[in-house]
């Protein structure tokens, strides 16, 4: 791995081939990665920070680290816009698809979190929590040896720990411990302000799906998130982690966003089935647009279904049943799919690829650095099977890593090349960089308003 400055003495491709003999599948991104171009990409982002002023301030750099955003593409009388799909925190995936570069971007928001932080130790602890089977295990693996590399060039101790072997020392300046979430759980408490693992007060968490996952600590996030002493990257996880939280946080910065031609689709949030039934029948019978519902959390594309204009209110018992089955089939069934978002779709814009026409997305990924929220670079991603107009979900999931299986190559790095493939201009990838940190700004700046909101049937009888 060539990062400037970093002595990696493995790469991505070696710990996808040891892996095999652990009896893990792990998916390599090399494929992804190798079709970036960082020249281009660098030019973008400049003029991207260059468009915002220098990128958003966020108003407290402890809310937001790290996240990506997913875009697509569509027209409106000949006008190009683009439609945010959702939101991705501190869990986010994907980092070796980008350019060493642009991963070494990532990885220093991490630490930079890390080098923030001040301990009431003289010792830091360090979660990072993964999923169970992490088809991307690498990304921890090699974030984990930056870090360790970067504080032992400081003359810093970096320990380095399972679930199973952490013991606190005070002669290790950095603990790290890597764990996944079906081991850890059970590990975790939560006593004077701070989160504990197996009773050591943990510093810094990275993986913002363990705060989702350990419902505990719910109401002093909420209620004020300051006194929490462990920093959760990111805070933010409550609007990241629940679309139609995304969304509001897009309709409360409606104003800021059309600078950067980004659509407002409608949406709702249903918090049980008797709410869901309720909105899908309101859609069937009063509006005349496809609309697209998602189980709540980071689902891979597992439970989405669309709701299409040709639809009766018979159907709608088959498509949440439907949706229910197969979120519960990748998760297991105590895993709640509720609050559901239920969204306008979409007019997407179609490419050729593979003698086909297809949909896309566009994923942007975004770093706070020094109290700026900054464009960092990402991928485009193609849908598996080609458009037909019949709404089937794999013509709009473009999941690469998650839904049905990895397929690399349906991913692609930024290029102009790809910009080509995409029937896109420099002007759009700029405009959706900025709008992709704009928007976590915006999450930030709205925090306390969005996770305290309750008027979510009121949004379905807004005008556009």
């Amino acid at each position: 791995m060539k990062m400037k400055g970093m002595d990696f003495k493995f790469t991505e491709e070696d710990i996808v081939y040891i892996s095999k003999y652990f009896n893990r599948e792990l998916i390599a991104e090399g494929p992804i990665r190798k079709k970036q171009d960082d020249e281009f990409v660098n030019k973008i982002r400049k003029k991207a920070i260059e468009k915002m002023n220098g990128g958003p301030k966020i108003k407290d750099k402890n809310l937001f680290y790290i996240g990506s955003a997913d875009f697509m593409v569509t027209e409106n009388n000949g006008n190009r816009e683009f439609v945010i799909l959702e939101l991705n925190g501190g869990s986010s995936r994907g980092y070796l698809s980008l350019s060493y570069d642009q991963t070494k971007m990532l990885f220093n928001a991490y630490k930079e979190a890390i080098d923030n932080y001040k301990s009431e130790r003289k010792t830091k602890v360090v979660l990072i929590a993964t999923l169970p089977n992490d088809g991307l295990l690498q990304e921890k693996i090699m974030m984990i040896e930056y870090f360790k590399q970067c504080f032992e060039k400081d003359k810093k101790k970096v320990g380095i720990y399972n679930t199973f072997n952490f013991e606190l020392s005070d002669k290790i300046d950095i603990h790290i411990i890597l764990s996944d979430y079906s081991l850890l759980l059970e590990h975790l408490t939560y006593k004077n302000n701070f989160i504990q693992f197996k009773g050591v007060n943990l510093d810094i968490i990275i993986g913002d799906g363990v705060a989702r996952r350990f419902p505990i600590i719910e109401i002093d996030v909420k209620s004020d998130w300051k006194k929490i002493k462990t920093l959760i990257i990111n805070f933010i996880y409550h609007i990241t982690d629940d679309k139609s939280s995304s969304y509001l946080a897009m309709h409360f910065g409606q104003d800021i966003l059309k600078k950067y031609r980004i659509k407002h689709l409608k949406f709702a949030k249903a918090f049980d089935q008797a709410q869901m039934k309720k909105y899908l029948a309101r859609i069937i019978t009063e509006f005349k647009k496809n609309y697209i519902i998602k189980p709540c959390g980071g689902s891979g594309g597992a439970g989405i279904q669309p709701v299409t204009s040709l639809m009766t209110i018979n159907d709608i018992q088959e498509i949440l049943k439907k949706s229910r089955t197969e979120f519960h089939e990748k998760f297991n069934k105590n895993r709640t799919c509720y609050p559901y978002t239920i969204q306008e779709m979409a007019d997407f814009s179609l490419i050729d690829y593979k003698n086909s026409k297809r949909t896309f997305d566009i994923r942007v990924y975004v770093v706070q650095n020094r109290g700026r929220l900054i464009p960092v670079g990402g991928v485009a991603r193609i849908a598996r099977h080609p458009y037909h107009g019949t709404l089937k979900k794999e013509e709009f999931v473009v999941n690469i890593t998650g839904y049905k299986g990895p397929e690399v190559e349906r991913g692609l790095g930024f290029s102009k090349k790809t910009l080509r493939k995409l029937n896109l201009k420099e002007n759009d990838l700029i405009d959706i960089f900025c709008a992709s940190s704009e928007v976590f700004n915006i999450c930030a700046e709205h925090f306390e308003k969005i996770i305290s909101f309750d008027e979510w049937e009121s949004l379905l009888n807004q005008e556009q």
